[in-house]
């Protein structure tokens, strides 16, 4: 779902940034840090995902997926934006998929 979510913001970023973030009329240069995010979103879900099925590579991804979740969980409730519900549903999502990967990787 998150996947899919990062390939909307790439293919869609002004349709995308209005339903999350509720911003109206974004420029050119939102338009782009949005399909950047998107395309970095849809590659680190890919990967988690490829992760599930090639174990030796779980530890280094796994790794990788905690830190971008940890660091959008922190930027959308303690940043200086106005929090939608849709980013909070993300931080709560991410939060949770960071703790859980975080889980798993010490064995717990």
């Amino acid at each position: 779902m998150t996947a899919a979510g990062g390939l909307a913001a790439l293919l869609l970023p002004q349709p995308t940034l209005k339903l999350v973030f509720g911003a109206d009329n974004a420029g050119a240069l939102t338009d782009f840090f949005a399909r950047h995010w998107g395309a970095l979103l849809f590659v680190v879900c890919s990967l988690t995902i490829y992760a599930a099925y090639f174990p030796d590579t779980r530890g280094p991804i796994l790794t990788a997926a905690i830190f971008e979740k940890v660091i959008i969980f922190f930027l959308i409730f303690f940043g200086s934006l106005t929090r939608t519900s849709m980013m909070t549903a993300i931080a709560i999502m991410d939060g949770s998929l960071a703790v859980l990967f975080t889980a798993y990787l010490l064995g717990l």
